[in-house]
């Protein structure tokens, strides 16, 4: 977990009281305009997903989060979301109001720096699938989709459907069909 890489006594800042919870696939955390509350911490097993609504009303995933990150975490300081947070995978997370969180910047250059570099690896995340949905075929897409949910899942097992993978890469069932064989066999 993204937390863990802060040393002990910053780790235990009053500021970065905890609350574990359980969130099911599907759960909205928040939504795009939302006064976000919360910043949330996948744990091991969780994956949760960063949505962009479309005017159509459909959304599109952006970035995914494992227990290597953090929702709503990265930028705050009082702007609202121009996007919007999905469970894709259920699991385990761990909640910091995000007033507090900020508190613990504050106070800590340990807790800004790794928020920074944070942001700097979700920016590189964001601006790779960007580059690979200009650049390549649909199978490539598939792959770097379900090599990046078995990175965030830390597990081979794929707990996700033909139908929302599609989804999540833009494309009708049917197309997936040609990329099915030996990589998504599984899912």
């Amino acid at each position: 977990m993204l937390l863990e890489a802060l040393d002990a006594d910053d780790r235990n800042l009053p500021a970065l009281h905890a609350e574990r919870r359980e969130v099911e696939r599907g759960d909205v955390l928040f939504r795009a305009g939302d006064d976000v509350s919360h910043v949330t911490f996948p744990a091991h097993g969780c994956v949760v997903i960063l949505v962009v609504p479309l005017m159509d009303g459909k959304s599109v995933e952006t970035a995914t989060v494992g227990r290597e990150g953090a929702m709503r975490g990265v930028v705050r300081h009082g702007y609202l979301p121009a996007f919007g947070q999905a469970v894709q995978v259920g699991g385990p997370v761990v909640r910091i109001d995000a007033a507090r969180l900020s508190e613990a910047k504050q106070a800590s250059k340990a807790i800004r720096d790794l928020f920074v570099r944070y942001a700097d690896c979700l920016l590189a995340q964001v601006l790779q699938s960007v580059a690979c949905n200009a650049a390549h075929t649909i199978e490539r897409r598939c792959l770097r989709w379900l090599l990046t949910r078995q990175d965030r899942l830390g597990t081979p097992d794929l707990p996700v459907s033909r139908e929302i993978l599609a989804d999540m890469l833009g494309c009708a069932a049917p197309t997936l069909r040609k990329c099915s064989g030996a990589y998504i066999g599984r899912v």
